[in-house]
């Protein structure tokens, strides 16, 4: 028997053991602590706790805050969270980037309804240009190193996508809007609630004629975006829960190629069409006592992305993913303990017309993880999170990654945070064998990167808690780190840079109920973020502002039939990477900041039916968040929503 095999023996047998005798665990229910509170993070730690026993910095976007901002796509929201960088290829619908607390684009994992959906044929990254707010209902953000609970992709944090699962009674509800460059939205969605079952259905349908994201010719590049989500819930007396839940995209977007005489975007006929399916059900036996449960997952993700050349398929990138997952969660008196064992095999496969090279292949990596992750408490005050995981992979070397968080209420204004963790980040298939001819020649000898994360901060609550503010420092050391455009003879290729690079900042953020209806609310991003080039010079890393921030206030007439939301968007000055004809070499080049002013209202005609309004980038800023692809300027819409039942 291998060590491997020894060591994964000996962690499934232990397991085994604690989940066979739950006798052993003399406690309180694990829903005794929760009782009584809204406030409930379950992607901070690997059971649900209050959102003042996290250690990190945590942002949670509900629904009635979507709903007020009546925001297209998520990362129309995620632009006024601390720490996070949105960078748009374009007009809505074209390939979209989000950097958190200045790392890299697949260093931040999304989970919808728990199912990984950072894509493996796109460099892990997730696909933020197909998220769309239909039928979410909630939206968690735990920034900092989260990799000892959830694995690589997480070294930055997490975003878990909640999606509706409808309430105790049957409704619908349905809306549609219409406005600048020709955009169409509408959805519907409904839920279907009898007895101990729950069914809830939507789907939503958004297309836009958008503008020529080249900053020439007159060539608009529209986008299309259809999705599609079921669910199904069961819960019985004796504690058994099972679910189900699918949420499916189908996009087609109008992109522009760069010209390689100028070194730019320049008007052409390239069409990106991309699937993508998220799928998980579910099993859940809490023991009568209720101090015990275990639950089965079954998860699958997968994705289709076509590149299409004047019609016809030019090159494709496909992968999926299915993990099973075995997870125990035991209630300790106050404390909590959770253990899991995943087992994930991830494919990926590239399709491309034979030239100089061929570019078709598949590639398969599986990996075993252990989690342990304990919540305690020590008194009434002071909240601890321990967790640790153990990846067996079958490319690379075994991983163990930690973290500790602590949180301490001195009193009811003030919480005090801190925490520390180790992350790893395996490198891509496109980084290990990607091909595009002239352009790039994956490098199958990488190995992950690794870092050491640190946070400090705290949560401060004035006036008797109408006004609320949030501070955060925090320093990232990374090592091995990735770097994609290293020159070689035939184009470019990805090389692990020795050495460490850094990421340090700070997040200020408040929000201040200043009257029963009204609200002001803002925050401030610091972050310096650098890296080594090839040579081993450390510079400041692309499309990762210094600077960044949010301004917003909040009006509600006081028959609560009237609401008004302005948002205020700040990003400072940053750089990007420009490529020149060849033979001159990449560039350096600045981005301007900009100011992005959005207003959006809403009025309750009836009970069931509410008209809104909404107005985009007020200011009518011209600007650009990639090098070279224009953006929006000022648009309007109008709509309608209707919903029925409770």
């Amino acid at each position: 028997m291998s060590d491997k095999t020894l060591v994964s023996f000996r962690a499934l047998t232990l397991m085994g053991a604690l989940i066979g005798c739950p006798q052993l665990w003399a406690a309180e229910s694990l829903d005794d602590d929760l009782r009584g509170t809204d406030q409930l993070i379950v992607s901070a730690s690997r059971a649900a706790l209050q959102l003042n026993r996290v250690g990190n910095a945590v942002t949670v976007i509900d629904h009635e805050q979507i709903e007020r901002r009546q925001a297209r796509y998520v990362t129309d929201l995620l632009r006024s969270v601390p720490g996070f960088a949105i960078s748009r290829s374009g007009v809505e619908g074209t390939q979209t980037q989000v950097r958190v607390r200045g790392s890299e684009a697949n260093h931040i994992l999304v989970l919808i309804d728990g199912v990984r959906a950072n894509d493996p044929a796109t460099s892990d990254e997730f696909r933020w240009e197909q998220l769309t707010t239909a039928n979410i209902e909630r939206i968690e953000i735990v920034r900092g190193p989260q990799s000892a609970l959830w694995g690589s992709d997480a070294i930055a944090g997490v975003v878990n996508i909640i999606t509706t699962d409808g309430a105790d009674t049957s409704a619908m509800s349905a809306y549609t809007d219409a406005g600048s460059n020709s955009a169409l939205n509408a959805g519907l969605s409904g839920v279907l609630s009898e007895a101990d079952w729950r069914f809830n259905a939507g789907v939503e349908r958004l297309k836009t004629d958008g503008e020529n994201i080249s900053r020439v010719g007159d060539e608009r590049d529209d986008s299309e975006t259809t999705t599609a989500n079921f669910g199904a819930r069961f819960a019985a007396d004796n504690g058994l829960n099972l679910n189900f839940g699918l949420r499916a995209v189908d996009s087609r977007t109008q992109t522009d190629p760069v010209d390689f005489g100028t070194g730019l975007p320049a008007d052409a006929d390239r069409v990106t069409d991309a699937k993508t399916l998220a799928a998980n059900v579910g099993v859940r036996l809490k023991s009568a006592s209720g101090k015990v449960a275990n639950q089965v997952s079954l998860r699958w993700f997968d994705s289709d992305n076509r590149f299409l050349v004047e019609g016809a398929e030019d090159a494709a990138t496909l992968s999926d993913r299915l993990t099973v997952a075995w997870q125990s969660d035991f209630a300790l008196d106050a404390d909590a303990l959770s253990l899991a064992v995943e087992h994930e095999v991830t494919r990926y496969e590239q399709r491309g017309a034979v030239g100089f090279g061929d570019p078709n292949q598949k590639q398969k990596i599986d990996v075993t993880s252990f989690v342990v992750d304990y919540q305690g408490r020590i008194g009434e005050q002071l909240s601890w999170l321990l967790g640790g995981r153990y990846d067996d992979n079958s490319d690379f070397d075994d991983s163990l990654n930690g973290r500790l968080a602590l949180a301490w209420d001195t009193d009811e204004s003030l919480t005090l945070r801190g925490s520390v963790g180790t992350g790893q980040k395996n490198p891509t298939f496109t980084e290990r064998f990607g091909f595009f001819p002239a352009m790039f020649i994956g490098n199958p000898d990488l190995q992950p990167e690794k870092s050491t994360s640190y946070e400090l901060g705290f949560d401060k609550r004035f006036l008797g808690g109408d006004l609320e503010t949030q501070v955060s420092v925090f320093r990232q050391n990374l090592k091995d780190e990735i770097n994609g455009f290293v020159a070689v003879p035939g184009g470019f290729t990805a090389l692990n840079v020795a050495g460490k690079s850094r990421r340090s900042g700070a997040e200020l953020s408040a929000s201040w109920q200043l009257h029963s209806r009204v609200e002001l609310g803002g925050n401030y991003t610091y972050i310096d973020s650098e890296q080594k080039d090839a040579a081993g010079v450390k510079q400041a890393e692309i499309r990762r502002p210094r600077h960044s921030g949010s301004l917003w206030t909040r009006y509600d007439s006081e028959d609560e039939r009237f609401s008004a939301t302005l948002n205020v968007d700040y990003s400072g000055a940053q750089t990007d990477t420009f490529f020149p004809p060849f033979p001159a070499p990449s560039e350096v080049v600045s981005l301007g900041q900009r100011w992005l002013v959005d207003l959006t209202a809403q009025y309750a005609v009836t009970k069931e039916l509410t008209v809104f309004v909404r107005g985009t980038n007020l200011l009518d800023e011209d600007y650009e968040e990639v090098y070279g692809y224009n953006t929006l300027g000022r648009a309007a819409y109008l709509g309608l929503r209707a919903n029925f039942g409770d």
